[in-house]
């Protein structure tokens, strides 16, 4: 089993692609690399790991840019100590701890880029922000050129520079990266929207686009994977998984903190079988308590939420708008109190800040655990009027027994239920996920066709509209796509939509035969993110390979990633 440090920091396909790109840039083919995913998704973990793989190399100069920096005076302190320190190591010598030693014994091995630092340094008193940040950025190129070895520029937190005082630093670094092809650089976001919006539209330059890599929560079978690794030894009935990956959705730092809470309470347990009381106490502890690790979690962002706009508690009751199961902007302005127009407003910042998102026509908090909480612990706490919170920690622990329950009654659910279920939701909604844009009729009748036990036919029909769909658990193979096919042939009504549902992965021929039937494929995920939309509980298996994949290798001027299941 990996260890939970690796399921943790580094995805299989996203580590495999970025050696692939480092390959390819040794041999003179460079393809700068975007990643990005929401905090605690492990990007710096990854850059970290990456960086030190790198160190001692002979070849290549590995630099890290931090994403925090006191003012702009220190953020180029930290750009030239990156770039010094890398150079250090890759020569396997220790680099000097403090700025001005590390400047003064890089004389010796690299006095040009000594001299650029020199000049750069009396620049920043001297010229407009512009001049020393050109010259700044340029950095890496004179360096790369007066030792001979390339450099592998990892930018952690890429919208970060937006501080600078400039109007626009990546226009500067643009221009930079267009001329220094012997500079890789790789960048992460936790701000996916803002992000998306730099490589579409500062970074898509001749030789200087960004392929994006987008690291998501961890997937069903990679949380299982995690929990068993940080709780060695104790023992997790599947309905006691089902309900952690429901409520955290794979997010590793929910999980990381709640197996922590976990492996402190389980030695004083008569045993390392988890029992659902004590699941819940720890699950309470976390969401509770004011030391609460995930709680913190939850209060620093709304932290961040209320400093977005002059009326903070507006952004606050949008997300409680969200918590409660308000997604479209009617049913918000509604909450809040607020006209269509401002709601709108405030809707868009808060998806600029990666905070909600959009999907078609609705807005969705994309935190299972977080809506828990702002619904059974924030809103609570702020309808008290007295010191003594023992109601709301009372209430909490039930709600989380009726939600352990509730998660184990959906898990036996048929899955025909389930669809008819997600679909009977549909009222001529457009909802839009990962490139897609999915016009989902008011139907007025949901029916399954006789089964042969591997593939559930559907037939959806509206007033304007007819879905004939399959629903397969299992991984889909050729004959089921060509049942399906068989199916359509026999349907003599005209067709809106043909969807396979499939839900236990498929194979590549199959999928190929369904695309260029013009089959909508929809996978796990996909069928999970519609759930979401709807309010519904997500579908939670971990079984069968290929289940889950993790979308790679998008290029920027798309900006959306590929298809899957």
């Amino acid at each position: 089993m990996q260890s939970a440090e690796t399921i943790f920091a580094a995805r299989d396909q996203i580590r495999h692609r970025l050696e692939m790109r480092l390959e390819a840039f040794d041999r003179g083919y460079r393809q700068n690399i975007g990643l990005i995913g929401r905090a605690g998704t492990g990007k710096t973990h990854l850059l970290c790991s990456l960086y030190q793989s790198l160190c001692g190399r002979d070849n290549l100069i590995p630099v890290y840019i931090p994403p925090d920096s006191l003012g702009y005076e220190q953020f180029v302190e930290r750009w030239i100590a990156g770039l010094l320190t890398g150079l250090f190591l890759s020569r396997s010598l220790s680099p000097p701890k403090d700025f001005s030693s590390l400047v003064s014994a890089s004389e010796s091995l690299v006095p040009k880029t000594r001299e650029q630092v020199r000049r750069v340094k009396k620049m920043i008193r001297r010229e407009k922000a512009s001049f020393w940040m050109r010259e700044l950025f340029a950095l890496t190129g004179v360096m790369a050129e007066e030792t001979g070895k390339k450099i592998v520029l990892m930018i952690d937190e890429i919208q970060s520079l937006d501080c600078l005082p400039v109007s626009d630093p990546y226009a500067l670094l643009g221009k930079e990266i267009m001329v220094a092809k012997d500079t890789f650089y790789l960048v992460s976001s936790s701000k996916a929207q803002r992000a998306r919006e730099i490589f579409r539209d500062k970074l898509s330059l001749l030789f200087g686009n960004f392929e994006v890599l987008e690291m998501q929560t961890l997937d069903f079978q990679q949380s299982v994977e995690f929990l068993g690794a940080r709780l060695p030894g104790c023992h997790l009935q599947d309905a006691q998984k089902k309900f952690i990956l429901a409520m955290t959705d794979g997010e590793p730092v929910y999980l990381k903190l709640l197996a922590d809470r976990l492996r402190w309470m389980l030695p004083s347990a008569e045993s390392n079988h988890l029992s659902e009381d004590l699941l819940v106490e720890a699950f309470a502890h976390e969401l509770f308590d004011y030391h609460g690790r995930i709680a913190l979690v939850f209060d620093s962002k709304l932290e961040s939420v209320m400093g977005l706009a002059k009326d903070g508690t507006a952004c606050l009751r949008v997300l409680l708008a969200g918590a409660e199961g308000r997604r479209k902007v009617a049913n918000i302005a509604t909450y809040i109190d607020k006209g269509t127009a401002e709601t709108k407003k405030i809707l868009q910042r808060l998806v600029s800040e990666d905070v909600l998102v959009k999907r078609g026509a609705f807005y969705v908090l994309d935190d299972p655990l977080m809506r828990f909480w702002l619904r059974e612990v924030y809103k609570k706490r702020q309808c008290l009027y007295t010191p003594d919170t023992g109601q709301v920690w009372t209430e909490l622990k039930d709600s989380l027994r009726q939600a352990f329950h509730q998660v184990s009654a959906e898990a036996d659910r048929d899955i025909t239920q389930r669809v008819e279920t997600l679909f009977k939701e549909f009222r001529n909604d457009l909802v839009a996920w990962d490139g897609r844009r999915v016009r989902c009729p008011h139907f007025a009748e949901v029916l399954f066709r006789p089964t042969n036990g591997r593939i559930f036919p559907l037939v959806a029909r509206g007033s304007n509209a007819n879905w004939f769909c399959q629903v397969a658990q299992d991984r889909v193979r050729e004959e089921d796509v060509a049942l399906f096919l068989e199916d359509l042939k026999r349907t003599r009504r005209k067709l809106q939509q043909k969807i396979l549902i499939a839900l236990g992965g498929i194979e590549q021929n199959a999928k190929l035969m369904a695309q260029e039937a013009k089959i909508q494929l929809w996978g796990l995920r996909d069928f999970n993110v519609l759930l979401s939309v709807y309010d519904l509980p997500k579908m939670i298996d971990w079984t069968g390979e290929g289940r889950h994949e993790t979308t790679v290798g998008t290029l920027a001027q798309s900006l959306y990633p590929a298809e899957r299941p």
